[in-house]
């Protein structure tokens, strides 16, 4: 029980229970500021976003927002974060599930269809694909995205070498090549550049991911002869 003053006592702050609980709202409420950070962000960008606009967009005061974040740059890095996660899980059980000689073919088109649902974070990645760096997020941080992003990329190099497409040696630029590919797709979906030329980008996946597969098999075949 609460004292008179409104303040929990000792024995109620070292509850689990309200632990939890503190634990849960907090969750849920960043996760709300997460949602509208990327609404933000994308309407108007990461630079010229404020913390009073990503407030006013989650329905929070700056100081709700501020409880939970240092910075925008903070929850911008939560959005990151959250999305290489995500994406990597996507990625890794696309390649599992497959079998042996397309479990390649499975992780790109993992790796697609995660940005095609999720235009936004599509849209927000760029500044870490591209490599710029928002002031404020800082090395620390920035390091820590980019060995989530690794994490991507390593899904999709392991794929090609389960395959037997590429050794340990060329399996990381020969995934680096098949995911520039599908970034390039999606930028032509996204900003309808495919439907004004009457493509249908699902044709031009299978076109892309039979390329990649044919190149290293002539590459395996010279080696070979070799």
């Amino acid at each position: 029980m609460a004292s008179r003053n409104g303040k929990l006592s000792m024995a109620e702050a070292s509850d689990p229970k309200i632990e939890q609980r503190k634990a849960a709202v907090s969750a849920f409420k960043r996760e709300l500021i997460r949602e509208a950070a990327k609404r933000v962000f994308v309407e108007v960008g990461l630079h010229k976003t404020s913390v009073r606009e990503i407030a006013k967009a989650a329905g929070y005061t700056t100081g709700a927002i501020y409880a939970q974040y240092a910075s925008k740059e903070e929850v911008y890095a939560d959005i990151l974060r959250e999305s290489l996660t995500s994406m990597a899980e996507a990625v890794e059980q696309a390649a599992a599930a497959a079998r042996v000689g397309r479990k390649c073919d499975a992780a790109l088109r993992a790796w697609f269809e995660y940005f095609r649902e999720r235009p936004a974070e599509y849209d927000l990645g760029f500044y870490l694909y591209g490599g710029a760096k928002p002031a404020g997020v800082g090395k620390d941080l920035n390091r820590e995205l980019n060995v989530r992003l690794k994490r991507v990329y390593a899904a999709v190099a392991d794929a090609l070498e389960a395959d037997g497409l590429v050794d340990a040696s060329k399996k990381n630029e020969v995934a680096v090549a098949g995911a520039s590919w599908m970034f390039g797709l999606l930028l032509m979906y996204r900003t309808g550049r495919l439907k004004i030329l009457a493509v249908d980008v699902d044709v031009l996946i299978d076109d892309c991911l039979a390329t990649l597969y044919r190149g290293t098999a002539r590459s395996r075949s010279g080696r070979s002869r070799g």
